[in-house]
């Protein structure tokens, strides 16, 4: 809850495997959403990868995502963000954003990143 107070999320540079994304781990079992929505409203033009438990993506040529393993991974798209009053309020107060998209994917979704499409893969 406290993530989406301004000032309690930092970012840093990453290891430079894939351009425009922000990851984070462990995210499902320690409820990182706050934290993932506040980063891509302050970095709307990446997108937030949160990665559940035994879970994992297969990026191939650097445009499509694969889910795999058994848990579930959540995107957030700020690239259509509407509004969000970030730099408007002090240290430690609330922020509002208008029109994150946000897409949950299981194993064998693919998400291409150029388009920001989501294919769900049929049930078996």
């Amino acid at each position: 809850m406290e993530a989406l107070l301004k000032g309690e999320v930092k970012i840093t540079g990453g290891l430079g495997l894939i351009n425009n994304v922000i990851i984070d781990t462990h995210f499902v079992q320690r409820g990182r959403i706050g934290r993932l929505l506040y980063a891509c409203a302050s970095n709307p033009i990446n997108l937030g990868i949160g990665l559940g438990e035994d879970t994992g993506l297969v990026i191939t040529n650097g445009q499509t995502m694969e889910a795999i393993g058994s848990g579930l991974i959540i995107l957030v798209d700020g690239t259509h963000m509407r509004h969000t009053n970030l730099t408007d309020v002090e240290m430690g107060e609330p922020v509002s954003i208008e029109n994150l998209i946000v897409h949950v994917m299981a194993i064998g979704d693919n998400f291409d990143l150029r388009t920001k499409k989501l294919t769900i893969a049929p049930a078996k």
